[in-house]
């Protein structure tokens, strides 16, 4: 009984504390709202009193129709009053008109014309050098003519050193030959196919060089003699030709290795003088 009646003068003591203000604050609360009411009350007052002081708007005068002009009149006396001012001005003349003025612009253009006449002769004259082209340029159509003729005696000598070499060199009698002396394996111990591991696409061999790529519109084309060989190939020559019995080449030639395939070229621009297919046989 003692300990529930210390428990409730505990609660007591914290519960009468905290309500005194919400007490307070209730009993305020009322006379807040009347006076917030009774404000409001004084400024409607206020503003009624204010709006009783105003005047009271004025109607606006209207004119009556017979004195409001019309505007097509109104326009056109306008019309007329400009006219009437522009009449009462003094005439100004016109710079054309004035007679000075035209020998003014006739004596300029006459030192105009005189001006463009000594400048023409203060220029150097030229001299005509018509005759003097004509002359270098048949001169040089000439020297051209002789240069084309020399050309094709030297092709013509070309032609005839190739068609000796085709007499004396048979590129399909040196593959017979060669493939009959040696067997299918030959190349294994040679050292310039050392490296050589099969075909690979897009890559040719060449014996001393090894392995280089080739450009996809050039891998496994084959040309013939008389067309031209692309640059590509022009460094892979084969320089030991006494090793694999091969014709001596003309003056201005060389041997080129290219795929499986041998080209006897012109070194200057790749033309193809004879071809040995299939040189090899791995």
């Amino acid at each position: 009984m003692k300990r529930s009646l210390m428990v409730a003068a505990a609660v007591a003591a914290f519960v009468v504390p905290a309500a005194a203000p919400l007490a307070a604050l209730a009993q305020e609360a009322p006379t807040s709202r009347e006076e917030r009411s009774a404000e409001r009350a004084q400024r409607r007052e206020a503003r009624t009193e204010r709006q009783a002081e105003r005047p009271a708007p004025q109607p606006r005068a209207e004119r009556p129709a017979a004195e409001r002009p019309a505007r097509p009149e109104a326009r056109q006396e306008r019309r007329q009053e400009r006219q009437e001012r522009r009449q009462a001005r003094p005439d100004r003349p016109r710079p054309d008109a004035r007679p000075e003025a035209r020998q003014e612009r006739r004596e300029n253009r006459q030192e105009r014309r005189e001006d463009r006449r000594e400048n023409r002769q203060d220029r150097p004259t030229r001299p005509d050098t018509r005759p003097e082209n004509r002359q270098e340029r048949r001169e040089d159509r000439r020297e051209y003519r002789q240069d084309r003729r020399e050309d094709r005696q030297e092709r013509r000598q070309d032609r005839r050193e190739y068609r000796e070499f085709r007499q004396r060199f048979n590129a399909d009698a040196w593959r017979r030959d060669w493939n009959r002396r040696h067997g299918h394996d030959w190349w294994r111990n040679d050292r310039r196919f050392r490296g050589y591991s099969g075909v690979r696409i897009g890559f040719y061999f060449a014996p001393g060089h090894g392995y280089y790529s080739v450009p996809r519109s050039h891998w496994g084309q084959r040309y013939h003699a008389g067309q031209y060989l692309p640059s590509i190939f022009w460094r892979y020559s084969l320089d030991d030709w006494r090793t694999y019995g091969l014709g001596y080449p003309p003056e201005g030639t060389r041997w080129v290795l290219v795929d499986n395939h041998i080209y006897l070229i012109d070194r200057y621009d790749g033309y193809i003088i004879d071809v040995v297919y299939d040189a090899w046989r791995w």
